[in-house]
């Protein structure tokens, strides 16, 4: 519990800071201009990390109080963000960037006693002062620059270390790690509150100083979680957790260097960049990112505890695949839209239109499938569950009373949005709560599992095919459902009940389902509506 008061105070802190800090940018010169290597068309404050970094700070002080390595830490981050916020406003070259962050490296290696010591062969092998302390200088500053590089699409690098920073903590947890699972719990805190403001189109970036932050801060903890000596985590492991940053820095210094250009150098061959020129738009490239990012992430936990030398070998095959798909796919003219242009232009005409009309169609016979999945979900859970908690009942009758008058209210007038939406949103967590603590009439395994599949497709077909874009599903709304049910059923997780991840995922359908039939058409509109008050009735009719 304290945990999740951490991660939400990180969350709200950041979320509230960002609208103000935006307000400030042009006054301090921290924005971001459009330039031909960029892929944004308008001036975007860069404030977001300055944000992120003091959401985060108030938490860490209260439950890690006392400790010399917080202490180290802090300090050596201010420094990397000042370092950042510097660079947001005067465009500092590589050389003062590289000072700022050997300096802090340095900082934390010196004071908080932060060292990679030991490495696993076919056993632990202690490494001397000599080698571990270049070797952790040169680690924590590489991987600082390979957060920095990946920040090129919005939502890209806080999403890629958002997943990482959910699996740090997992595996922190996994051993008792109390600093290192705190913070990375906290950073993801922050990074949750910073991507409801960098999901595409971003209205904030986090600037040098957000992304040196971020690499900075995993690169310490990953450090720490593979240096416990009561529970040795392979010393490789962060070649897995922050994988796609690692191999998009390696794929575009070594082609620079290649190509006879400065390492540093700035060119559009990361790998966002090389997926966009494949015709995969912003979202789906970086939902790709996250997608591979997440593979990288699970392959990390079943190998945690291997040599050092196996997860290399695994890190060189992700590598190879990642270099020889994009290089392949660029010289043989593969594009991600050749299959609809095909599918559009290639067939006759009798083919192409009954396309278009399977395509108009569409989203009319999913909404059916949605509401009716929907109304029967809701049915279901209010006529079976039991025993339903006096309080729940007395929530339900509120929600009743105030769903019905708003019903009537909306014969002379338009319905109050915020009654409606926010009514419908507590009488779906309260469904899927009764599902998950009380003893529900269970349906066998089958149909419970096709139900939920066919809603969940239902809903995401609609969202793919409908003209009405009144709500889409965004890169952030997968890093949640990606969270939700892979952390809670990894083998041997301590993070959650399994439970959690399936319940997560009826809660996510639900809202998505809820949001589809209020914006469909005013019919769907006031089914939803109805449907509401006779579940939460019943509920309220059967608890009191």
């Amino acid at each position: 519990m304290d945990l999740l008061l951490a991660f939400v105070i990180a969350m709200s802190v950041t979320m509230a800071l960002i609208p103000v800090l935006m307000r400030l940018a042009d006054r301090f010169q921290v924005v971001d201009v459009p330039e031909p290597r960029k892929v944004h068309a308008r001036p975007i404050p860069r404030i977001g990390g300055v944000a992120m970094a003091a959401g985060a700070v108030a938490p860490l002080l209260y439950w890690l109080q006392g400790s010399p390595t917080l202490y180290a830490y802090l300090a050596a981050a201010a420094l990397v963000v000042g370092f950042g916020v510097w660079d947001d406003r005067a465009s500092l070259g590589y050389l003062p960037k590289f000072l700022g962050q050997f300096i802090a490296a340095i900082v934390v290696v010196s004071w908080g006693g932060l060292m990679i010591h030991s490495v696993t062969l076919a056993e632990r092998v202690e490494l001397p002062a000599a080698i571990a302390v270049p070797l952790t200088v040169l680690f924590i500053v590489g991987i600082t620059n390979a957060i920095n590089l990946a920040d090129g699409l919005d939502g890209l690098a806080g999403g890629t270390t958002l997943l990482s920073c959910c699996a740090i903590a997992l595996l922190g947890l996994s051993i008792g790690d109390r600093f290192v699972t705190t913070v990375a719990i906290i950073l993801s805190g922050s990074l949750l509150g910073f991507l409801r403001y960098n999901t595409y189109p971003a209205r904030v970036f986090m600037g040098d100083g957000g992304s040196q932050f971020l690499g900075f801060t995993v690169a310490v903890i990953t450090v720490l979680l593979t240096q416990v000596e009561t529970a040795p985590l392979s010393a490789a492991l962060p070649l897995l957790l922050l994988g796609m940053p690692i191999i998009d820095t390696l794929m575009v210094m070594a082609q620079r260097v290649m190509e006879g250009r400065s390492p540093f150098s700035a060119d559009k061959n990361h790998i966002h960049h090389r997926l966009l020129s494949l015709g995969f738009d912003h979202h789906e490239a970086v939902i790709v990112i996250y997608l591979l990012q997440g593979a990288l992430l699970g392959t990390a936990w079943f190998m945690r505890y291997e040599s050092d030398l196996s997860i290399a070998l695994i890190f060189a095959i992700y590598l190879m695949l990642s270099v020889g798909f994009l290089t392949g796919a660029s010289r043989a003219g593969w594009r991600w839209r050749a299959a609809d242009s095909m599918r559009l232009n290639g067939f006759e005409d009798t083919r192409r239109r009954s396309f278009r009309e399977l395509r108009r169609r569409m989203p009319g016979w999913t909404i059916w499938i949605i509401g009716a999945g929907t109304a029967l979900y809701g049915l279901y859970i209010s006529l079976s569950a039991e025993p339903i908690p006096v309080d729940v009942g007395w929530l339900c009758l509120g929600l009743a009373a105030v769903l019905a008058g708003a019903g009537l209210l909306g014969v002379a007038r338009s319905m109050p949005e915020w009654i409606l939406h926010g009514s419908l949103y507590v009488c779906a967590v309260v469904l899927v709560y009764l599902d998950l603590t009380t003893r529900v009439g269970k349906w066998p395994v089958a149909v419970e599992v096709a139900t939920t599949f066919a809603l969940a497709t239902s809903v995401m077909i609609y969202v793919r095919m409908t003209t009405v874009r009144r709500f889409t599903l965004t890169p952030l709304d997968l890093l949640v459902i990606l969270v939700a049910l892979i952390l809670p059923n990894l083998p041997g997780s301590v993070a959650a009940p399994r439970e959690l991840g399936l319940a997560a995922l009826k809660l996510l359908v639900v809202f998505y389902a809820v949001e589809m039939l209020l914006g469909h058409s005013r019919q769907s509109r006031v089914a939803c509506h109805w449907l509401a008050v006779l579940t939460v009735a019943l509920i309220a009719w059967r608890a009191l």
